[in-house]
């Protein structure tokens, strides 16, 4: 069942409108100097966050809007505002709630780290894995970004529907998110509300 046809089916099942414009989305949130912690939660806390850290303002869908999931991804940043590993590269999964349910259950993320990781699939093998060391003398050096950002493609589509609470949680053995922020963003196909029927 494709992504398209999946969506339809949800909003159908749970009577949600099956008009409106689609979309490509994506869904962000930030959280700040999480430190060094066993667990972090995204879309749960949107106090004090600006349009730049987040998309959102509460954990939810409007009602008129609704979301498959395609890609999952995490970065992490310091305070120099520079890729670093998320988590400090230690063993980390990630499980993502819609609703009461869970409908990704400790996916393992630390492989996908870059320059220390085994990608999941060849698209991000090696992704990031980047070294100056070997540029002649008096050659510029590369601006390549060293570390990237964990991504995960789900191979399931995951929906999520309108008005209902979602969250994406991350645990860890003492992971080290440090001082800086992390961020989570989630990314694929949507229907956001449209009031004309022509475009």
């Amino acid at each position: 069942m494709s992504q398209i046809s999946k969506l339809g089916y949800v909003d159908n099942k749970l009577g949600a409108p099956s008009s409106g414009q689609q979309t490509t989305r994506i869904l962000f949130n930030t959280i700040e100097a999480p430190g060094t912690t066993s667990s972090v939660s995204f879309f749960k806390n949107f106090q004090g966050l600006t349009n730049g850290q987040t998309n959102l303002t509460q954990n939810k869908l409007d009602s008129m809007e609704s979301m498959v999931i395609k890609t999952i991804s995490f970065l992490q940043i310091n305070e120099d505002d520079a890729l670093v590993p998320f988590g400090g590269t230690n063993q980390q999964t990630c499980s993502i709630i819609v609703g009461n349910q869970t409908v990704v259950k400790n996916l393992p993320i630390q492989f996908n780290q870059g320059v220390n990781g085994q990608a999941f699939d060849r698209l991000h093998e090696n992704g990031g894995a980047f070294s100056d060391d070997n540029v002649p003398p008096g050659t510029l050096k590369s601006t390549t970004q060293v570390h990237m950002p964990v991504e995960i493609r789900l191979l399931t589509d995951i929906v999520i529907p309108p008005q209902v609470a979602f969250e994406v949680r991350v645990e860890s053995n003492a992971g080290v998110y440090g001082p800086g922020a992390v961020v989570c963003a989630l990314s694929g196909y949507g229907k956001i509300f449209s009031a004309g029927n022509t475009f």
